[in-house]
């Protein structure tokens, strides 16, 4: 009697393994619909914090950890400037930055400052290709990532669009994509210029 009932409760407990992840995939945004539209975003003004990094995107994930030990609380930024498809890993240009605000987060301006952090000014945003995603869990970055920028890039190349660059906003419990659709260069930290002068 007592292997039926083993065998009944690792069949259980798999099950429930099994009924949690599921459940966990799918308020992290495995099966969120994603709807790509044309549309201003409401961010305006923005001041950023931030880092510049040149070569593979994918260490920009780095610099978010690290803004973490400023603030867990903040929303943050990437821009990201070149397109995949045609920029070599070593040239692909991104910032990486939190959105403060200059009169309340004096004192941990400075402190980023000090650590090689520095300061610039987005405009109000302008009509995009955008489209938010639910931020839930730490799955949900990953999720996103694999689901929303290949629908966007579609969509810019369906409609034929002149967009760039692609931002993300991580805000605590969505995120939010967009591609400007026009005023390109208000959004080129000093060292996108600097580099595009060499």
């Amino acid at each position: 009697m007592l292997i039926p009932f083993i065998l009944f409760a690792i069949g259980s407990t798999f099950l429930a393994l099994i009924l949690t992840i599921f459940w966990l995939l799918k308020v992290s945004g495995l099966f969120t619909s994603i709807r790509i539209k044309i549309a201003q975003p409401s961010f305006e003004f923005l001041t950023v914090v931030y880092k510049f990094h040149t070569g593979d995107y994918s260490v920009s994930a780095d610099t978010f950890k690290d803004i973490l030990n400023y603030s867990p609380s903040h929303s943050t930024i990437g821009i990201y400037y070149d397109n995949i498809d045609n920029t070599p890993i070593e040239q692909r240009r991104s910032m990486i930055g939190v959105i403060v605000d200059e009169n309340k987060d004096k004192e941990m301006i400075e402190r980023m400052k000090k650590d090689d952090y520095k300061v610039f000014k987005l405009p109000k945003a302008v009509q995009s290709v955008y489209t938010t995603f639910p931020f839930t869990s730490v799955f949900s970055v990953s999720i996103a990532n694999m689901r929303v920028p290949s629908r966007i890039k579609d969509c810019i190349q369906t409609n034929k669009l002149d967009a760039h660059p692609f931002i993300e906003v991580y805000e605590p419990t969505l995120i939010h994509y967009f591609v400007p659709l026009s005023n390109y260069e208000d959004y080129n930290v000093p060292e996108i210029n600097s580099s595009t002068e060499q």
